[in-house]
Parts: structure tokens; sequence; C-alpha cells
């Protein structure tokens, strides 16, 4: 540059070059493999889900098997008939050796044609088998879903793997006795029965359970050790538990849940509104309307301090569905980490 530009013309030219470089986009080669897997699992779980599948085409072709299937899971479900896309995404995954897309592949609403559906069923099988024999608790869930059609094959495996130590599998079975489906024997047993499949769900980390007990525990009267309990997802910033509790504390979910009777409404307001702000409204706008519906009840009071906590929460804490996120990294070379994971919560 001519030493005849004066200081300000040539900060004027420093500037403007700055804000040339600021909007170049950011080279997707910054991060690594794990770390576009780990942003793009989050984004996929608030329901961002064009936002997300950058991230996980990237962990996708760096050898997270987990990413195609999420990719896959990303449009709304249709029951009868999956689309070219789900089926391109969810066979990426399998052939990576994710397990639950071999296991999707089978079912009668894949596109893959009648040949492909048995070799994906057999490989499964052939898959599962030792680990079944050694009582992996995700194996035998697994070996359930394959006999979704057969409702006794289906319970006989699901209660293998409630035994062996799978939290959702003991979460399910405790939820089907308290509603007296799937128990032949005396009450008072069923009963007994229900309440430690609960508590060993919740102990091995399902987080529905850990929110059952900690509703039941604040219902039967015991706020305090209640609210620790939700309170230690609440952390975690579990978009369900946010949800449920937020419903409950606001009193928007009432005339509904008559046996709560602890109310908060600023608290509950948070809970929605840190939810509302965390997830896209673009699939399901629920989220939104809870925390318009709870902000409606508050005063302007109640709602600038609703607005300071909500920020100072976001602030330290990132909210995502969580529930069942074990599940989606399962391939054939983690599943023996399934029975080191579980195995220690296996009911006697």
């Amino acid at each position: 540059m001519p030493k005849s530009v004066k200081p300000v013309t040539r900060n004027l030219w420093v500037l403007l070059i700055l804000m040339l470089t600021a909007l170049s986009p950011a080279k997707a080669e910054t991060l690594t493999a794990a770390q576009a897997y780990e942003k793009g699992k989050i984004l996929h779980f608030q329901d961002k889900f064009e936002e997300a599948e950058p991230y996980l085409l990237q962990a996708g072709q760096g050898g997270y098997a987990a990413a195609y299937y999420l990719i896959a899971g990303a449009e709304p479900i249709n029951r009868f008939m999956m689309s070219e896309r789900e089926y391109k995404y969810l066979t990426l995954a399998a052939k990576e050796g994710h397990l639950l897309a071999m296991l999707v592949l089978t079912r009668d609403r894949s596109l893959a044609p009648s040949s492909e559906k048995s070799s994906w069923r057999q490989s499964l099988k052939q898959i599962l088998a030792p680990h079944v024999e050694k009582k992996n608790p995700f194996a035998m869930a697994l070996k359930a879903r394959m006999h979704s059609n057969d409702q006794d094959t289906y319970d006989a495996y699901t209660t293998k793997a409630a035994e062996a130590g799978y939290p959702t599998s003991q979460y399910y079975l405790a939820t089907r006795y308290r509603n007296g489906r799937g128990w032949f024997l005396l009450p008072g047993s069923r009963e007994k029965e229900v309440a430690k499949l609960f508590e060993a769900a919740a102990r091995g980390g399902y987080h529905e359970a850990i929110m059952y007990k900690g509703f039941t525990t604040i219902s039967g009267g015991d706020i305090d050790t209640g609210m620790a309990v939700l309170t230690s997802l609440v952390d975690k910033g579990d978009a369900q538990v946010l949800s449920g509790l937020g419903i409950r504390l606001s009193g928007i979910g009432k005339e509904y849940i008559k046996s709560w009777t602890y109310f908060d409404k600023v608290k509950g307001t948070v809970l929605l509104k840190s939810l509302a702000l965390s997830t896209s409204p673009k699939f399901d706008d629920a989220y939104q309307n809870f925390s318009d519906r709870a902000w409606a009840t508050l005063t302007d009071e109640e709602k600038a301090q609703v607005d300071k906590l909500t920020e100072e929460y976001l602030n330290n804490h990132t909210v995502y569905k969580q529930d069942g996120l074990d599940e989606y990294e399962y391939t054939v070379d983690n599943l023996h980490t399934a029975l080191e994971r579980w195995g220690g919560n296996a009911i006697e």
C-alpha cells in the first residue's frame, strides 16, 4: 500500500479484510470425526435435523455408523413404508455394523428386497447368538425386538434382558406388570416385583425410570428427596424431564395430573422456556406451546425472574433428548461393552 495512504484509510482497509475473512465459511475439516459426531448428535436430539446433517455426514464418513442411523431417522417415520433416503442411510449404517440399522432393514416397512431382508436377519441372528449365550443384556433386548410380531417370544427375551440388567427392558416389564398385563401371580408379589424392576431400571441409568422415581416420591409427600432425584436429570439437560417437571411445577398440567400438589411457577416456566429455546419447533411445536401457556400465568415480576434464570441455565447446560441414546451407539464391534456396562445390574 502506498506510503501516502492516511492511517484512517489504512484502518478501513484492515477492517474490510477482517470482515471478509469472518464471512468466509468455516472448514468442516477443523472438526475431527468424533467432534462432528458429538455436535451432530446433540443437534439431532434438539430436532435441528438440517443443522445436524453436515456434521453427521462427516462423522459417518469418519467411521461413525451411528451417524448414518441418525440421519435416517431425521424425518417423521412412515409406519407403512420407509423413504428412499431412510433406506439409503440405514444401509450405510448397517454395512458399518450398526445393529439397530440391521434390525430396521428386516421390518415389513423396509424397502430392502426380500432376499436382502433375509440376509440382514440372518446376519443379526449370527451376531447376537454368542452374546445372548453370555447373557448380554442388550443382545437379548435386540433378540426380543427381532420377534416383535410374536408377543410370547418378545416377552420371554425382554424378561431375560431385564433379568440380565438391561434397564430399558426392566422399565418395560415394570410398566407392563403394574398395568396388570403379563402377571399371573398374587397381587402382593406383583407390587414387589414392579417396585424392584423400577428401582433396577433407575439404578441402571434409564432416565424415564429415574423420572418415575422422582415424580412418585414427590406425589408421596417427600418433596426434597424427589426434587433431588429429578435435579440430577435437570443438571444433565434432559429434555424429557424438563418437559415433565416443567408441566407439573408450572401448574399447566394440574387438570390431568391429579396426584401432583407441589407447584413452583417460576421454576417450572424456566424449565419449559429453556426447552423451547433449545429445540426446533419445525417438526413439533408442543414445547413452545407448553412454554407459552406457563408464561401466560406469570406476573411481570415473575417473567423477569424467568428470563434471568433461563439465561443462567442455558449458559451452563445443553438441553437435548437423552433417553435411549445408548442404543444408538452399538455396533458389531462394541456389543460386548453392553455386558460390561449393565451386567452388574442383573436381577436375581
